[in-house]
Protein backbone atom coordinates (compact mmCIF):
# COMPACT_ATOMS: atom_id res chain seq x y z
CA UNK A 1 0.00 0.00 0.00
CA UNK A 2 1.17 3.57 -0.56
CA UNK A 3 2.92 5.35 2.30
CA UNK A 4 0.11 7.89 2.77
CA UNK A 5 -2.45 5.14 3.32
CA UNK A 6 -0.21 3.54 5.94
CA UNK A 7 0.13 6.84 7.81
CA UNK A 8 -3.56 7.68 7.64
CA UNK A 9 -4.72 4.22 8.72
CA UNK A 10 -2.25 4.14 11.58
CA UNK A 11 -3.34 7.59 12.73
CA UNK A 12 -6.88 6.34 13.44
CA UNK A 13 -6.04 4.34 16.62
CA UNK A 14 -3.19 6.67 17.61
CA UNK A 15 -5.10 9.94 17.81
CA UNK A 16 -4.39 11.91 20.99
CA UNK A 17 -2.29 9.11 22.50
CA UNK A 18 1.00 9.44 24.33
CA UNK A 19 2.59 6.98 21.93
CA UNK A 20 1.12 8.50 18.74
CA UNK A 21 4.43 9.67 17.28
CA UNK A 22 6.12 6.33 17.94
CA UNK A 23 3.12 4.50 16.46
CA UNK A 24 3.29 6.51 13.25
CA UNK A 25 7.03 5.87 13.05
CA UNK A 26 6.49 2.11 13.35
CA UNK A 27 3.73 2.36 10.74
CA UNK A 28 6.14 3.61 8.07
CA UNK A 29 9.24 1.71 9.23
CA UNK A 30 8.67 -1.38 7.01
CA UNK A 31 8.90 0.78 3.88
CA UNK A 32 12.44 1.85 4.79
CA UNK A 33 13.63 -1.10 2.72
CA UNK A 34 11.57 0.09 -0.25
CA UNK A 35 13.05 3.56 0.13
CA UNK A 36 16.54 2.05 -0.20
CA UNK A 37 15.43 0.28 -3.39
CA UNK A 38 14.08 3.53 -4.83
CA UNK A 39 17.34 5.31 -4.03
CA UNK A 40 19.28 2.53 -5.75
CA UNK A 41 17.14 2.82 -8.88
CA UNK A 42 17.51 6.60 -8.96
CA UNK A 43 21.17 6.87 -8.03
CA UNK A 44 22.74 3.50 -8.71
CA UNK A 45 21.54 2.75 -12.23
CA UNK A 46 22.21 4.45 -15.59
CA UNK A 47 19.77 7.17 -16.63
CA UNK A 48 16.58 6.18 -18.42
CA UNK A 49 16.61 2.68 -16.88
CA UNK A 50 13.06 1.98 -15.75
CA UNK A 51 12.10 0.35 -12.49
CA UNK A 52 11.40 -3.22 -13.75
CA UNK A 53 14.75 -3.36 -15.56
CA UNK A 54 16.65 -2.23 -12.48
CA UNK A 55 15.13 -4.76 -10.06
CA UNK A 56 16.95 -7.91 -11.30
CA UNK A 57 20.32 -6.13 -11.04
CA UNK A 58 19.96 -4.60 -7.59
CA UNK A 59 21.94 -5.97 -4.61
CA UNK A 60 20.14 -8.86 -2.90
CA UNK A 61 20.63 -7.26 0.52
CA UNK A 62 18.04 -4.62 -0.38
CA UNK A 63 15.33 -7.25 -0.81
CA UNK A 64 16.48 -8.95 2.40
CA UNK A 65 15.95 -5.68 4.29
CA UNK A 66 12.56 -5.20 2.65
CA UNK A 67 11.38 -8.74 3.44
CA UNK A 68 12.76 -8.61 7.00
CA UNK A 69 10.88 -5.41 7.83
CA UNK A 70 7.64 -6.87 6.41
CA UNK A 71 7.83 -10.04 8.53
CA UNK A 72 5.81 -10.96 11.60
CA UNK A 73 8.89 -12.86 12.76
CA UNK A 74 10.88 -9.63 12.95
CA UNK A 75 7.96 -7.84 14.58
CA UNK A 76 7.71 -10.60 17.19
CA UNK A 77 11.41 -10.35 18.07
CA UNK A 78 11.16 -6.57 18.37
CA UNK A 79 8.01 -6.90 20.49
CA UNK A 80 9.85 -9.18 22.94
CA UNK A 81 12.69 -6.66 23.24
CA UNK A 82 10.24 -3.78 23.73
CA UNK A 83 8.30 -5.80 26.34
CA UNK A 84 11.53 -6.36 28.24
CA UNK A 85 12.98 -2.86 28.17
CA UNK A 86 10.22 -0.40 27.15
CA UNK A 87 6.76 -1.96 27.67
CA UNK A 88 4.96 1.36 27.34
CA UNK A 89 5.79 1.32 23.60
CA UNK A 90 4.06 -1.99 22.95
CA UNK A 91 0.81 -0.34 21.74
CA UNK A 92 2.85 1.66 19.23
CA UNK A 93 3.99 -1.58 17.58
CA UNK A 94 0.43 -2.05 16.35
CA UNK A 95 1.33 0.47 13.64
CA UNK A 96 3.89 -2.00 12.32
CA UNK A 97 1.36 -4.84 12.57
CA UNK A 98 -1.26 -2.84 10.65
CA UNK A 99 1.28 -2.07 7.92
CA UNK A 100 2.07 -5.75 7.33
CA UNK A 101 -1.60 -6.75 7.38
CA UNK A 102 -2.43 -4.10 4.81
CA UNK A 103 0.41 -5.16 2.50
CA UNK A 104 -0.28 -8.91 2.47
CA UNK A 105 -3.24 -8.84 0.03
CA UNK A 106 -2.01 -5.96 -2.17
CA UNK A 107 1.58 -7.00 -3.03
CA UNK A 108 2.85 -9.52 -5.54
CA UNK A 109 5.97 -10.64 -7.41
CA UNK A 110 9.23 -9.07 -6.27
CA UNK A 111 7.48 -7.25 -3.47
CA UNK A 112 5.13 -9.97 -2.32
CA UNK A 113 4.85 -9.69 1.46
CA UNK A 114 6.94 -12.53 2.93
CA UNK A 115 5.18 -12.25 6.28
CA UNK A 116 7.05 -15.24 7.80
CA UNK A 117 10.49 -14.35 6.47
CA UNK A 118 13.11 -15.84 7.03
CA UNK A 119 11.36 -18.95 8.43
CA UNK A 120 9.36 -19.39 5.21
CA UNK A 121 11.19 -17.06 2.80
CA UNK A 122 9.08 -17.88 -0.28
CA UNK A 123 5.64 -17.77 1.32
CA UNK A 124 3.42 -14.88 0.27
CA UNK A 125 -0.11 -14.30 -0.94
CA UNK A 126 -0.47 -13.26 -4.55
CA UNK A 127 -2.94 -10.40 -4.37
CA UNK A 128 -4.09 -7.39 -6.35
CA UNK A 129 -1.39 -4.76 -6.67
CA UNK A 130 -2.03 -1.63 -4.64
CA UNK A 131 -1.20 0.51 -7.69
CA UNK A 132 -4.53 -0.59 -9.17
CA UNK A 133 -6.78 2.44 -8.91
CA UNK A 134 -9.61 0.26 -7.58
CA UNK A 135 -7.54 -0.77 -4.56
CA UNK A 136 -6.61 2.82 -3.80
CA UNK A 137 -10.21 3.97 -4.31
CA UNK A 138 -11.52 1.41 -1.81
CA UNK A 139 -8.76 2.26 0.70
CA UNK A 140 -9.36 6.01 0.65
CA UNK A 141 -13.14 5.63 0.63
CA UNK A 142 -12.88 3.46 3.73
CA UNK A 143 -10.59 6.05 5.30
CA UNK A 144 -13.16 8.79 4.70
CA UNK A 145 -15.89 6.69 6.34
CA UNK A 146 -13.71 5.85 9.34
CA UNK A 147 -12.62 9.45 9.87
CA UNK A 148 -16.19 10.76 9.61
CA UNK A 149 -17.31 8.19 12.18
CA UNK A 150 -14.39 9.09 14.45
CA UNK A 151 -15.06 12.84 14.28
CA UNK A 152 -18.79 12.41 14.89
CA UNK A 153 -18.08 10.13 17.84
CA UNK A 154 -15.72 12.67 19.41
CA UNK A 155 -18.23 15.47 18.91
CA UNK A 156 -21.01 13.39 20.52
CA UNK A 157 -18.69 12.54 23.39
CA UNK A 158 -18.00 16.24 24.05
CA UNK A 159 -21.70 17.09 23.96
CA UNK A 160 -22.80 14.33 26.32
CA UNK A 161 -19.78 14.60 28.62
CA UNK A 162 -20.73 12.92 31.90
CA UNK A 163 -23.66 11.11 30.30
CA UNK A 164 -21.36 9.42 27.78
CA UNK A 165 -21.10 5.66 28.31
CA UNK A 166 -17.67 4.18 27.45
CA UNK A 167 -17.79 2.21 24.21
CA UNK A 168 -15.36 -0.39 22.83
CA UNK A 169 -12.93 2.33 21.70
CA UNK A 170 -12.81 3.83 25.20
CA UNK A 171 -12.22 0.40 26.70
CA UNK A 172 -9.39 -0.24 24.25
CA UNK A 173 -7.79 3.09 25.15
CA UNK A 174 -8.11 2.40 28.88
CA UNK A 175 -6.34 -0.93 28.49
CA UNK A 176 -3.60 0.72 26.46
CA UNK A 177 -3.23 3.49 29.04
CA UNK A 178 -2.99 0.92 31.82
CA UNK A 179 -0.19 -0.76 29.89
CA UNK A 180 1.87 2.34 29.18
CA UNK A 181 1.25 4.16 32.48
CA UNK A 182 1.93 1.42 34.99
CA UNK A 183 3.11 2.95 38.28
CA UNK A 184 4.35 1.27 41.47
CA UNK A 185 1.97 1.24 44.43
CA UNK A 186 3.15 3.65 47.08
CA UNK A 187 2.11 3.60 50.72
CA UNK A 188 0.84 6.65 52.52
CA UNK A 189 1.88 7.76 55.99
CA UNK A 190 -0.46 8.92 58.74
CA UNK A 191 -0.43 12.47 57.40
CA UNK A 192 -1.52 11.38 53.95
CA UNK A 193 1.89 11.73 52.32
CA UNK A 194 3.66 9.15 50.22
CA UNK A 195 6.49 7.33 51.96
CA UNK A 196 7.61 5.28 48.95
CA UNK A 197 7.27 1.71 50.23
CA UNK A 198 4.82 -1.16 50.02
CA UNK A 199 1.53 -0.80 51.89
CA UNK A 200 2.22 -3.72 54.19
CA UNK A 201 5.24 -2.64 56.21
CA UNK A 202 7.26 -5.33 57.95
CA UNK A 203 7.38 -5.32 61.74
CA UNK A 204 10.14 -3.01 62.81
CA UNK A 205 10.21 -1.14 59.50
CA UNK A 206 10.42 2.59 60.11
CA UNK A 207 10.07 1.85 63.81
CA UNK A 208 6.65 0.19 63.45
CA UNK A 209 5.82 -2.65 65.81
CA UNK A 210 9.01 -2.23 67.89
CA UNK A 211 8.28 1.00 69.72
CA UNK A 212 11.07 2.73 67.84
CA UNK A 213 10.15 5.96 66.18
CA UNK A 214 7.18 6.44 68.55
CA UNK A 215 6.90 9.10 71.24
CA UNK A 216 9.44 7.96 73.82
CA UNK A 217 8.25 10.38 76.49
CA UNK A 218 5.58 7.96 77.77
CA UNK A 219 8.11 5.39 78.90
CA UNK A 220 10.94 7.72 79.85
CA UNK A 221 11.95 7.69 83.56
CA UNK A 222 12.19 11.24 84.80
CA UNK A 223 14.73 12.12 87.49
CA UNK A 224 13.07 12.40 90.92
CA UNK A 225 13.59 15.30 93.28
CA UNK A 226 15.22 13.80 96.43
CA UNK A 227 15.21 17.10 98.21
CA UNK A 228 18.87 17.79 97.63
Amino acid sequence: MDIFSHVLWAYVPFRNKLWRDEGLLFAVLPDFGFLLIILYVLLGTPPLVDFPQALPKMPGVLLVIYFTLHSFVTLGVVALIVWKYKPKLLPALSGWFIHIMMDIPVHDGYFGTRFLYPLLPDLYISGISWVDYRVLAVSYLALVIVYIYSLRRERKKRVLRKRWKPDWIDRFHMKADALINRKPIRARDDKGGSVGRTPEGLPGEDGEGTGQGEDQSAGEVLPQDDGR
